[in-house]
């Protein structure tokens, strides 16, 4: 189980550009034999680096900033922190000048590299956090039903309050209404029943 992850939304021009760049950081990164390690990387430059960084992200997109300027801050501060292939990728986007999509472009790896393994990722929102033996049971029951590895991502919504959701892929499922999923809902409630009867202190409103 992995936290969940906000699915982004971009135009049309960031979505292919996106797939397009992802193909090319994929390709160099399979070829290296790293493409797990890229992918993990370009997210902790994201989400760790970019995010507590908004003037390097904003340095990194300005078009008044030269592509030389932009290059030799990257290799400045990533240089030998990062796979070469990842380093190299961001440069090239850097000279492109489309740092603007560089979240497309994460979210395209993502999808890419989940094709190339074989797997896909379920987002299950549930108005109570699963227990563990929960989550197995739906991750081996989702296995079973769409033929692929499952990455599954947790949300929590106490307002979703009798129900849970599933996101499949760009598709969201009511499991009220889906009657595959009805099954994976019952079960759900029911462990977290059994997990109110064993531990209801768990569940307590703070006074």
């Amino acid at each position: 189980m992995t936290q969940a992850r906000e699915k982004a939304i971009f135009d049309t021009g960031q979505q292919y550009l996106g797939g397009v760049y992802a193909k090319a950081l994929l390709g160099a990164a399979e070829k290296a034999g790293n493409a797990e390690l890229v992918a993990d990387e370009l997210n902790s430059f994201i989400d760790d680096v970019m995010a507590n960084l908004p003037s390097l992200e904003s340095t990194l997109v300005s078009p008044r900033v030269a592509a030389e300027a932009k290059t030799a801050m990257l290799d400045k501060s990533l240089g030998g922190k990062v796979s070469v292939e990842l380093l190299n990728f961001l440069k090239v986007v850097a000279r492109h000048g489309r740092f603007d999509c560089l979240r497309a472009i994460r979210q395209a790896v993502r999808q890419q590299l989940n094709d190339l393994r074989g797997r896909v990722e379920v987002l299950l929102t549930a108005a109570q956090p699963p227990n563990q033996e929960s989550i197995d049971l739906i991750v081996n029951r989702l296995k079973a039903l769409l033929g692929k590895d499952v990455d599954l991502q947790v949300d929590v919504d106490s307002e979703l309050i009798g129900g849970v959701k599933l996101r499949i892929g760009d598709t969201v499922y009511d499991a009220s209404v889906a009657n595959r999923l009805v099954r994976l809902k019952d079960e759900l409630l029911s462990k977290t029943g059994q997990q109110l009867r064993d531990n209801p202190d768990r569940f307590a409103l703070a006074d």
